[in-house]
């Protein structure tokens, strides 16, 4: 009966596949298991090295508003200057990086750690916002929400 079905819903190659995984599920399942624990790493030392680029991000905005009261979001973050460099020896604890739902690593540099941080302006400023810094810039706007509008993105819904 479960032959039946195999074939059925997943073809001959699933088969196959099922038969691969069922005989030979000893050496899988340690190859699996170490790449789990490596992403992991990888992925806790992006988000050590982002909350602590956080911090620093809104250290310096809030530097920049005390000098200039009227500046805008974007002049914000072309403004701000981070010591990369000191960051990744500080705070970096494993030579690689992963993205939550990345399925592979990069190494930790400073060209990585810039793009995967600050490409998505988006999150700067809600952490600018959460941190109090752009409380007043954005009143009138109403407050996006981020999860919907990936969300919407992905079902192309406008």
């Amino acid at each position: 009966m479960s032959g039946l079905w195999l074939n059925t819903f997943l073809g001959i190659t699933g088969k196959y596949i099922i038969w691969l995984i069922d005989n030979y599920y000893i050496f899988i399942v340690p190859v699996v298991l170490v790449y789990g624990i490596f992403m992991t790493i990888a992925s806790y030392n992006l988000k050590r090295l982002e909350k602590r680029v956080s911090t620093e991000i809104a250290k310096q905005a809030k530097e920049l508003f005390k000098h200039r009261n009227a500046i805008s979001s974007m002049e914000i973050i072309d403004r701000i200057k981070i010591d990369w460099e000191h960051i990744i020896k500080r705070y970096s604890f494993f030579p690689f990086i992963s993205q939550e739902s990345g399925l592979w690593v990069r190494k930790t540099n400073t060209y990585n750690i810039r793009e995967i941080i600050m490409s998505n302006e988006q999150k700067i400023l809600m952490t600018l916002e959460r941190k109090g810094i752009l409380k007043g810039q954005d009143r009138g706007k109403e407050r996006e929400n981020l999860y919907l509008e990936y969300f919407h993105r992905i079902t192309r819904k406008e």
